[in-house]
């Protein structure tokens, strides 16, 4: 599974103070800690910066090239903010977060092309969210139509399966895992990707409900996933998951 690492994303409010502040100490041990965790990438955000996103994530961007060797997601809603973040990074595994089926979607496409980077989708069109699993699964489809029509190969392609929270949806877990499979299943060179935390947001001892969450979704097929990497508690289901999901031959990784 790849690692993404959420902690540098201005909806955090540690996060969002201290890339307002210009705080390069505390921004620096994000970045390195979730480094030193074993992120495969750090997620950047600084959408809640307001009109001084684009300053703040070019200043983010440069700890984070100097502070450790992650690969980047750059994470706007902006295609013209996510084009100068891609020009300021050198030589490092890029993904641009996000895209969806409405007007940011060439954009952010033709980003992608240009950069040879991955690009995450979300299955959301011009009717909004979906409805249900089958709404979800029939808007993936046509999101991984374009994409393909677009030229961008499947195993650049990050589907975001849309984590909603299970305090608002008791059936959003089995939904997304649902849909999950159906990636796997369907386009298996497809990725699936998902914020983890999204799932346990406003529940008690939230660690886990996402730990649960975090082994089924290994189990059922998912990719890669936006979380803490810090966390013992994830670290140790994932090491536990991926045996159980038949991904650590002889357990080694887990026996380590």
């Amino acid at each position: 599974m790849i690692l993404i690492g959420e902690k540098l994303n201005s909806s955090i409010p540690s996060a969002l103070e201290a890339l307002q502040a210009r705080d390069e100490q505390a921004v620096t041990e994000l970045i390195r800690r979730q480094a030193q965790a074993g992120a495969d990438y750090l997620d950047v955000n600084t959408a809640i910066c307001g009109d001084q996103e684009l300053d703040r994530m070019l200043w983010a961007l440069e700890l984070v090239q100097k502070n450790c060797s992650c690969g980047i997601m750059i994470d706007s809603t902006d295609p013209a903010v996510m084009a100068q973040a891609a020009k300021a990074v050198q030589g490092r595994p890029l993904i641009f977060n996000s895209a969806t089926v409405t007007d940011r979607f060439e954009p952010v496409t033709q980003l992608t092309l240009e950069y040879g980077a991955g690009i995450v989708g979300m299955p959301i069109d011009d009717q909004g969210l979906p409805t249900s699993l089958e709404d979800k699964c029939a808007k993936i489809d046509r999101l991984v139509a374009k994409l393909r029509q677009a030229g961008i190969p499947d195993g650049q392609i990050y589907v975001d399966v849309l984590v909603e929270a299970l305090a608002t949806d008791g059936e959003s877990a089995r939904k997304t895992v649902d849909a999950v499979a159906y990636v796997a299943k369907t386009y298996p060179e497809v990725r699936t990707v998902c914020g983890l935390s999204n799932i346990s947001f406003g529940l008690p001892r939230r660690k886990l409900i996402n730990s649960a969450f975090l082994a089924a979704a290994l189990y059922a097929g998912l990719s890669a996933a936006i979380l803490d990497p810090a966390s013992p508690s994830l670290r140790d289901t994932l090491a536990a998951a991926r045996v159980v999901a038949g991904q650590d031959d002889y357990c080694m990784d887990y026996i380590t």
